[in-house]
C-alpha cells in the first residue's frame, strides 16, 4: 500500500484515490519570465517520480502543470499583492513584448523538460488563456459573500475561511499582530489576498489586461491554479504538488478560494519538495546562486546526471547542491549501465534457477521502499545488491536467454521511474597505437596516485579514461 506524507495533515497517510484506479495530479508550474533553475526543476522532478511510480503501480494518471504567464507580481510570495509584474520587468530588460517573453521562456522550459526526460503532462494550461474561468470563480465567491472590493482590486476575506493557515502552520492572528508589512489601507487584513487587480495606481499601465465585472485589470496569482485545476481535473484533486515555498501564501490561498467556491475538499494529498540549498543558502534567482539546466550541460554534465541528482534523494530531504553531487550521480549511473552491458554481452549457457528468486526479492524490497512515501534512496539500495548478486550468479552458474530477458524486463520497469539507464548495446572501440600509449601512461599515472592514496586525482584520471571509452575496474 502506498503511503504518502500529507503536508496538510502533517503525517503519512495511505493513498486512496478519488476514483478507483485513477489519479489526478496538479503541479504548480513555472512563471515564464526567465529560465527555470534546477532548484525549480527539483519540484517538477518530484512530481514526475510520483506520476511515474503511480503508472508503474497500474494507475491511470492524469497530470496537469500550469504555465503562469500573467498576474505574478514581484511581491506575490509575500502578502502585499504588489510590485512590478515579472513579465513586464523582463520585457524592459530584454526589449521584447511581454507576450514574446512569455512564449520565449515557455519554449525554453519545455525544452528543459524534454532534456531532463520528465513524463509529458497531459496538459500545460496557460493562465492567459483561462481568464474567463478565473472571473467565473470570482463571481461564485462574490455570491458567497467572502470577497470585498477596494479602489485597487478585489480581495478574499480570509476571516471567512476558518482553516486558513492550516497547511502552512501559520497562526494568522499571531501573524497579523506582528505584521510590519506596509499594505493598502483599504484591505481589511494584511493577509487578505487579491483575486483581481484593477488598472489603478502602480498597475495603471499594466500591459496584460482584461475586462471584468470589477473593472479592467488582471487576475491575482492564486486564482489561476484554482480555476485551471478545476477545469481539467475537477473539484477535488488526488494530489497537489509544488515547492516548499509555495505553501504560503499561494497554496494556502488556493485552498481557501477553491473549497469556498466548490464546497468540497480541494486536494486530498499535498506534497511539497524541500528547498534546494547551495552553500547553506536557498537556491534562488534573487540571490544569484542558481544553475539552469543549460548552465550544467555547458559544464559537461549529462542530462541523466542532473536528473539522477534530484530524483535519487528523498523529496523531503534538503539537498545541498554541488557539482560533486553531479559527479557522484554519474558514477552511480555508470554502475547501472556497466551492469546492463555486462548482462547483454554475457554468454548464454544454461538456465539459472536462482535468477527469478533474486528478481522477486529485489522487486519486493524496491516497492516496499517506494511505497513508503517515495523513499527513492531506500529503493536504490537493493538494486546495487541485485547487480552484485546477478554478476556472481552469471560468473559461477551461467545464464540463459530467458534469464537475460527477465533481468532486462525488471531493469526496464525500474527505469520507467528513474529514466537514466541506457539499454543500447555498446560496440567495442578499437584504440589507435597513439591512444593505446596514452591509455597506458594514464593507467600508470593513476596507479601512482592510488599508491599515494591521492584518491581525488586518481578519480580524475579514471574519468579521463572513461571519456576515451576505457573502463577501469579495481579488483583484488
Amino acid at each position: 500500500m502506498l503511503e504518502i506524507y500529507n503536508s496538510y495533515s502533517k503525517k503519512k497517510e495511505t493513498f486512496k484515490p478519488v476514483a478507483e484506479g485513477k489519479v489526478n495530479i496538479y503541479t504548480c508550474g513555472p512563471t515564464v519570465y526567465s529560465n527555470a533553475h534546477v532548484g525549480n526543476f527539483s519540484a517538477f522532478l518530484m512530481a514526475d517520480v510520483l506520476v511515474r511510480y503511480l503508472k508503474y503501480k497500474g494507475y491511470d494518471v492524469k497530470w496537469v502543470m500550469n504555465i503562469t504567464d500573467v498576474g505574478h507580481l514581484t511581491d506575490d510570495n509575500e502578502v502585499t499583492d504588489d510590485g512590478e509584474d515579472k513579465l513586464e520587468a523582463a520585457s524592459k530588460r530584454e526589449n521584447k513584448t511581454v507576450w514574446e517573453i512569455a512564449r520565449h521562456y515557455e519554449d525554453l522550459f519545455m525544452g528543459d523538460i524534454r532534456t531532463l526526460k520528465l513524463f509529458p503532462a497531459d496538459k500545460y494550461p496557460r493562465a492567459t488563456e483561462h481568464v474567463e474561468e478565473m472571473i467565473e470563480m470570482i463571481k461564485i465567491l462574490q455570491q458567497k459573500e467572502v470577497i470585498y472590493e477596494t479602489s485597487d482590486g478585489v480581495y478574499f476575506d480570509i476571516s471567512k475561511f476558518k482553516k486558513y493557515g492550516k497547511l502552512s502552520g501559520n497562526d494568522i492572528e499571531a501573524l497579523q499582530a506582528g505584521s510590519r508589512v506596509e499594505i493598502n489601507e483599504d484591505k481589511r487584513s494584511a493577509y487578505d489576498f487579491a483575486l483581481w487587480k484593477k488598472l489603478t495606481g502602480k498597475n495603471e499601465k499594466h500591459i496584460m489586461q482584461w475586462d471584468s465585472p470589477w473593472g479592467t485589470g488582471f487576475p491575482g496569482w492564486h486564482i489561476e491554479c484554482s480555476a485551471m485545476s478545476k477545469k481539467y481535473l475537477g473539484e477535488t484533486l488526488d494530489f497537489h504538488t509544488g515547492g516548499e515555498d509555495n505553501k504560503f501564501p499561494h497554496h494556502e490561498s488556493e485552498i481557501a478560494q477553491s473549497e469556498t467556491a466548490n464546497c468540497k475538499p480541494f486536494a486530498n494529498y499535498w506534497m511539497h519538495k524541500s528547498r534546494v540549498i547551495v552553500n547553506n543558502e536557498k537556491m534562488s534567482k534573487s540571490l544569484g546562486n542558481f544553475f539552469t539546466v543549460q548552465d550544467l550541460l555547458k559544464l559537461g554534465y549529462t542530462p541523466e546526471s542532473i536528473r539522477f541528482t534530484f530524483v535519487s534523494v528523498h523529496y523531503r530531504s534538503k539537498l545541498n547542491f554541488t557539482e560533486e553531487k553531479l559527479v557522484e550521480s554519474q558514477k552511480s549511473i555508470d554502475k547501472f549501465n556497466d551492469f546492463i552491458q555486462f548482462l547483454i554481452k554475457s554468454e548464454e549457457t544454461v538456465e539459472n534457477s536462482s535468477i527469478s528468486s533474486i528478481i522477486k526479492s529485489t522487486k519486493q524490497q524496491f516497492e516496499k521502499a517506494m511505497d513508503d512515501d517515495l523513499n527513492v534512496s531506500g529503493a536504490l539500495a537493493p538494486l546495487f545488491g541485485f547487480m552484485k548478486s546477478i554478476r556472481k550468479q552469471i560468473n559461477s552458474s551461467g545464464i540463459s536467454a530467458k534469464n537475460k530477458d527477465e533481468i532486462l524486463h525488471f531493469m526496464k520497469s525500474i527505469n520507467s521511474i528513474f529514466e537514466v539507464f541506457d539499454f543500447e548495446e555498446k560496440k567495442e572501440k578499437k584504440l589507435s597505437i597513439s591512444d593505446q600509449k596514452t591509455v597506458e601512461e594514464l593507467i600508470k599515472k593513476r596507479e601512482q596516485f592510488r599508491s599515494e592514496k591521492n584518491w581525488v586525482e586518481a578519480d580524475k584520471v579514471r574519468d579521463e579514461l572513461n571519456k576515451m571509452g576505457v573502463k577501469i575496474e579495481d579488483k583484488k
